[in-house]
């Protein structure tokens, strides 16, 4: 508003934005809710500032985290310093910037293929996909420096261990301290996405990033046993200052969401309580503002990281840390956690693999595509839970011990409604426990799908998740399934770049050609269940929701009046049944008052419509 303001003026209000952006700097933290002093045995990770290896983050005592230049000079160090460590680069950015990981093994070979002869399991961390949430990447740069220069290479006698400090490396440019209010620390946060305003963690289906791609190559090229990803929340206060998901919902991976939840949760809430910390499953109140109507444990899609883990049989663990927990302790609640699952997996690393063996040879013959919680009868949907407050009425399955912190409804001055306000009290209650464990929507397995060459961008997506096809080298017509799609609906605003769209998916039987260059896939193979998710357009997160068939949509020939005018009477004429169906038509009086939708009809009957008018152009083999 600045240009209608004389030099003076401008000059005035100028001086006065400078002061409110300083006196915000300065005091931000005492926006937020007060924090409980914190003490724990990790705090002994902490090297002294004299240490020859002391990482940024722990120079600043916490304050900041180092930028990306910073990053990657003192991780360069570290790695031309030891061989046990090999930075590599296994993308680009959109703004042109590497996406770093580091190796970390003690074999000569650090190749995929030398990493995967050695027959040791391989551990996938990845830290700031929401590069504002970034205590992995500190507490990695301090586990890789003791495993290097400390006492901790042991680690790696068992166990492989791949680490990307930063996955969204253009968000972490895009470096602020008014980022993340909601956050305690550190003072210089990363944006949430990528340069162009795209959530990494919305894109493991469709694949649109780079980062997610990066990631996507990795997974195929060095198959690892278990995958990380290292969050920061938001929302509510509570006393858990690393939380994580395990065996919630069981899902497409039972074997695995076993392992999970009797193997890796009991071991890994031992090991960081052992460390002075307060582990704790996934939390979101279910009215979106405090606990007291219970804790909802929501059925996310593939979209997510640890959802599109299970759903493709790779153990996935998606770590929340507590925001308005001090950075210093979630860096070193991290570090623990971190250092753990490698102890973890040296001991317990067959008997995952063994899980996981049993999960990828699993040829369900219904799939569910989405879970409910039971007592709520209607689809958790983890985006637009706005109507979550009904939670207090319905009895849940289960209740949950929670160590909460107090917090009282304070009426605002501002705008005269209420909000909750933390007291920095701990308090421990027995709440409800939702979980969405009901699986739902269920899609028959079919034994595989024909994608038109023309489609090849959908093909290639495919390719990059890393599902296998046969490539037909001539033209086939087949019988096949395909869908009509009914009732379309179409997102009034773009999500996370897409016009998402739904639809009644109604199944029909027809001859299809599918020309040289089609893909066939198979459903009988590891990631068939990941197929039929992308595939079937009734799912919400498969590649027609995403909207990479809008073009089904378009009719791009049509009939004029004095053609289907005369057409359409001897039409009747020839067909008494096309007649009796007419006149039945007609007495819905909103049709009878609309020529244009009468003539329609009458075109939609006729050999001259569009056959591929809202055609699915994906075939199901049966």
């Amino acid at each position: 508003m600045f240009y209608s303001l004389d030099l003076k003026s401008k000059h005035v209000a100028l001086a006065i934005a400078t002061t409110i952006c300083i006196t915000f700097s300065a005091f931000t933290q005492n926006f937020l809710p007060p924090v409980m002093e914190w003490h724990g045995k990790s705090e002994n990770l902490v090297v002294k500032n004299n240490h020859p290896w002391v990482t940024p983050a722990e120079l600043s005592n916490f304050e900041s985290t180092p930028t990306y230049k910073e990053t990657f000079v003192w991780l360069d160090k570290l790695c031309a310093s030891s061989p046990l460590l090999n930075k590599i680069s296994i993308g680009t950015s959109a703004e042109g910037r590497d996406i770093f990981m580091i190796v970390v093994s003690n074999e000569n070979d650090k190749s995929a293929e030398g990493l995967k002869k050695s027959l040791k399991p391989i551990f996938l961390a990845q830290a700031g996909i929401h590069s504002g949430e970034i205590d992995g990447k500190d507490a990695g740069m301090m586990l890789l420096r003791d495993i290097a220069f400390g006492n901790k290479k042991s680690l790696l006698d068992q166990v492989n261990f791949l680490f990307i400090p930063i996955l969204n490396v253009d968000g972490h440019e895009n470096s602020s301290p008014y980022n993340r209010p909601n956050q305690r620390g550190p003072k210089n946060m990363g944006w949430r996405t990528n340069a162009l305003n795209l959530n990494l963690n919305r894109d493991y289906t469709k694949l649109d990033t780079e980062g997610i791609r990066a990631v996507l190559g990795v997974i195929n090229e060095y198959d690892p046993l278990l995958y990380m990803d290292i969050h920061v929340t938001d929302g509510a206060d509570y006393q858990y200052d690393i939380t994580f998901s395990g065996s919630d919902v069981v899902g497409n991976s039972p074997n695995i969401a076993k392992w999970l939840g009797n193997t890796f949760k009991p071991n890994s809430d031992a090991s960081l309580e052992t460390a002075g910390h307060i582990p704790g499953p996934l939390l979101f109140a279910a009215n979106n503002r405090d606990f007291s109507a219970g804790n909802i444990v929501y059925g996310f899609g593939p979209r997510f990281s640890h959802s599109y883990g299970n759903l493709r049989h790779l153990a996935t663990i998606l770590v929340e840390n507590h925001s308005l927990k001090p950075y210093r302790q979630r860096v070193l609640g991290t570090y623990v956690l971190l250092e753990n699952t490698l102890k973890l997996l040296s001991k317990e690393g067959n008997n995952l693999r063994n899980a996981t063996e049993l999960d990828k040879n699993l040829r369900q013959s219904s799939l569910p595509t989405s879970y409910l919680i039971p007592q709520m009868k209607k689809r958790a949907d983890f985006d637009s839970a706005k109507d979550l407050n009904t939670a207090s009425t319905i009895t849940p399955p289960d209740s949950l011990l929670f160590l909460g912190i107090s917090s009282k409804l304070t009426t605002s001055a501002v705008t005269n409604s209420d909000y909750i306000e933390w007291l920095a009290k701990p308090e421990t209650k027995t709440i409800a426990n939702f979980k969405a464990t009901e699986p739902t929507d269920f899609i028959s397995r079919p034994k595989g799908y024909y994608i038109p060459a023309s489609y090849s961008e959908v093909i290639e997506r495919l390719k990059i998740h890393g599902i296998q096809m046969e490539i037909i080298t001539e033209p086939k017509e087949l019988e096949v399934e395909m869908y009509r799609i009914e009732d379309a609906e179409f997102g009034k605003t773009p999500y996370e770049g897409h016009m998402t769209v739904s639809g009644k998916p109604v199944t029909i039987k027809k001859k299809q050609l599918f020309p040289q260059g089609s893909a066939y896939i198979s459903t009988d193979q590891p990631l068939g269940d990941l197929a039929v998710h992308l595939l079937e357009p009734s799912v919400s997160d498969s590649f027609f929701s995403w909207g990479f068939f809008l073009n089904i949509f378009q009719r791009t020939e049509y009939m004029e009046s004095y053609v289907i005018e005369p057409m359409a009477k001897q039409m009747l004429e020839d067909s008494p049944l096309l007649k009796k169906e007419y006149e039945d038509k007609m007495k819905d009086s909103s049709f009878a008052k609309r020529p244009y939708a009468i003539m329609n009809w009458f075109y939609s009957k006729s050999p001259y419509y569009d056959s591929r008018y809202l055609l699915y152009p994906v075939g199901r083999v049966n």
